[in-house]
C-alpha cells in the first residue's frame, strides 16, 4: 500500500508499514526487531512526548517555595534549584546564593524528627522489593530526591538516544521511499495440452486450465450427475439372458459385473447395444411375411472339450425349402480372433439329438479359449421363389479347464483347495455374495508347475450364504468357471450362565 499524501513527482513512495525495523530489541520501549517502522516511530514519538511533558517547567507547582525573584525557567534550572535547596538542608558549604534571599532560610538539621531526615511516600514508579520480599513505597526524602535526579538524568540520556535513532530511521525511511516499486515476476511453465507447448506464465496457464475445465464439466456433468447416470443400469442385468445367444449378459467377454465408474458403465452399455443389434438383425431376417414365416433355425445348446465342440441345432424347415448353396458355413472364432469355417448340412442335423461335432484339432482355434460361433443360414423355395436368410450367434464359455474346487465351511471363514492345477496358469479364486452382485474377496495363485493350491477367506459372517468361483488365465486366454455355493457355519449358542442346581447328595 502506498501513502496517499505523498507527492508523485519523480518518485514512487513506499508506505512505512512495509518497512521492517532491523535494529536490536529495545525492551524499555517494548520495540522488537521485525516491527514495522510505522510502529517503531509511533512508540518513540509517544515516549518523546511523555518526556517533553515531564521536562515542561510549567508542569511543576513551585508555590511552596514562596519565590519572588528569578524562578527557574527551564528543567535544568529546576533541578539545579532543587539541588541547592537540598544542599542548604544538608548544611553543606559552598552553595550558590539564592536569587531570592527571603524565600527559605538555610536549615541546619538539629533533630532526627525533622526533614530532610524524614520519610515520605514515593511515586509508584519508584516502588521496589527489599531482600525480605516486601514492596517498599516510602523513602528518606534525601534518597528520594537523589533517585529523582538519577531518573531525570536517565531520561535525558535516553532522549539523546531516541533523537539519534529517529534521525537514523528517518534517513532509512526516506531512502526506502525513494526506491522504485518492486516488480513481481510470476514463474513460467510449459503446458502440455491446455495451451501450445511453449513457456507461459503460470497465471495464463491457470486461466486456460480453468476455462477448459468448465467446458469439460459442462459437457460431462458434475460428478454426482455422472454417478446417478451410472446407477441407471438395470438391476440384475448381469444375470439376465442375452438376446443374441444362449447365455447371460455377464458371460459376454469384457462385461463388468461390478460397475465402479463411467468407463465400466459405457463398456456394459455398448456390449448391451451390440447384443440388441444382433438380436434385431435376426428378427429382421426372420420375422416379416415373405414366405419365410415357417422357417425357424436356432443354436439351442453346446458342449465343449479340449479337442472339439458339439452344437445342437433346432427349429423348423418347412417342406419345399432347401439350402441356397449346399452346406451352411459355420464360423468358429476364439478369444484371440483366430477362426475357421466348418460346413454343416442343416436338414441333416436339424433337431438331431446327437448334435454335430466339430473337431478343433489342427485348426487355428485354441480349444481352451472361449469361442464364438456364427452362421448365416440361407433357404430357398423354388416353388414360391421365396429366399429366407437368418443370423445365428452363439457365445461359448469354455469351462473345460475348470478345476475341481473343494470348499470347507467355518464359523467366520471358508477354506478352498484345488488339488490338480495346470502349469503356467494363473488361478484367481473369487468370493461373492449369494446374489453374485458384489465381489467380496479375491486370492490370486500363479502356478509355474502343477501343484495343489489352497487358501482361506476370513472375516465372514456366520450362517451366511456365499458363492465361490475360479477364473483361469492360460497365457492370454481366460476361462471363467461356474459358481459354487457354500455357507458359513451358524453362530454357536452361548453357554448359559448363572445356572444353579437343587440336587442334594
Amino acid at each position: 500500500m502506498k501513502p496517499l499524501n505523498t507527492p508523485n513527482e519523480g518518485c514512487d513512495p513506499v508506505s512505512s508499514n512495509c518497512v521492517i525495523w532491523q535494529g536490536p530489541d529495545i525492551p524499555c520501549l517494548k520495540l522488537c526487531k521485525g516491527d514495522s517502522v510505522s510502529s517503531v516511530v509511533h512508540k518513540m514519538a509517544t515516549e518523546l512526548c511523555d518526556i517533553m511533558t515531564t521536562l515542561d517547567i510549567s508542569s511543576y507547582d513551585l508555590s511552596c517555595f514562596n519565590l519572588k525573584l528569578c524562578p527557574p525557567e527551564t528543567f535544568t534550572e529546576l533541578i539545579q534549584f532543587i539541588m541547592e535547596r537540598i544542599c542548604k538542608l544538608e548544611g553543606c558549604t559552598g552553595c550558590k546564593p539564592d536569587c531570592d534571599n527571603n524565600s527559605v532560610p538555610p536549615v541546619t538539621p538539629t533533630s532526627a524528627a525533622g526533614c530532610p531526615d524524614c520519610i515520605v511516600d514515593v511515586a509508584s514508579c519508584f516502588y521496589f522489593t527489599n531482600q525480605l520480599g516486601d514492596q517498599i513505597t516510602t523513602m528518606q526524602l534525601s534518597d528520594y530526591v537523589h533517585a529523582i535526579g538519577n531518573k531525570i538524568c536517565g531520561i535525558i540520556d535516553g532522549t539523546v538516544t531516541i533523537n539519534a535513532t529517529l534521525a537514523n530511521q528517518g534517513a532509512r525511511i526516506k531512502a526506502l521511499e525513494e526506491e522504485p516499486a518492486p516488480v513481481i515476476l510470476l514463474p513460467s511453465i510449459v503446458p502440455s495440452c491446455v495451451l501450445p507447448p511453449e513457456a507461459a506464465e503460470i497465471d495464463v496457464v491457470l486461466q486456460a486450465l480453468e476455462t477448459q475445465f468448465c467446458q469439460l464439466r459442462g459437457s460431462t456433468g458434475y460428478p454426482d450427475q455422472i454417478f446417478f447416470a451410472i446407477d441407471k443400469q438395470p438391476a440384475g442385468l448381469t444375470q439376465a439372458n442375452a438376446l443374441s445367444f444362449v447365455g447371460t449378459m455377464g458371460s459376454i467377454p469384457g462385461w463388468n459385473s461390478v460397475v465402479n465408474n463411467l468407463a465400466d458403465s459405457f463398456t456394459n452399455m455398448w456390449l448391451t447395444i451390440d447384443d440388441i443389434r444382433k438380436a434385431v438383425q435376426t428378427i429382421k431376417l426372420n420375422c416379416c411375411p415373405s414366405g419365410c414365416d415357417g422357417v425357424l433355425i436356432n443354436l439351442s445348446g453346446y458342449s465343449v472339450d479340449a479337442n472339439s465342440i458339439k452344437l445342437y441345432i433346432t427349429g423348423t424347415i418347412p417342406s419345399g425349402f432347401l439350402p441356397c448353396s449346399g452346406n451352411t458355413l459355420f464360423t468358429i472364432t476364439d478369444a484371440l480372433g483366430n477362426s475357421f469355417q466348418y460346413p454343416i448340412d442343416l436338414p441333416v442335423y436339424m433337431n438331431n439329438p446327437g448334435g454335430v461335432t466339430i473337431n478343433l484339432v489342427s485348426t487355428p482355434v485354441n480349444g481352451s479359449s472361449n469361442l464364438t460361433v456364427t452362421a448365416s443360414p440361407c433357404l430357398t423355395n423354388n416353388t414360391t421363389n421365396a429366399t429366407c436368410q437368418s443370423a445365428l450367434n452363439l457365445y461359448i464359455v469354455n469351462q473345460n479347464n475348470c478345476p475341481v474346487v473343494t470348499l470347507t465351511q467355518g464359523l467366520t471363514s471358508i477354506n478352498y483347495g484345488i488339488a490338480l492345477t495346470i502349469a503356467n496358469t494363473t488361478y484367481t479364486v473369487e468370493l461373492w455374495n449369494n446374489t453374485n452382485s458384489t465381489l467380496l474377496q479375491t486370492a490370486v495363485h500363479s502356478v509355474v508347475s502343477p501343484a495343489a493350491i489352497s487358501g482361506t477367506f476370513t472375516g465372514l459372517t456366520g450362517g451366511t450364504s456365499y458363492n465361490v468361483r475360479v477364473k483361469l488365465m492360460i497365457g492370454t486366454i481366460e476361462s471363467v468357471c461356474p459358481f459354487a455355493a457354500i455357507s458359513t457355519l451358524p453362530a454357536l449358542c452361548p453357554a448359559p450362565t448363572s445356572v444353579t442346581s437343587n440336587l442334594e447328595y
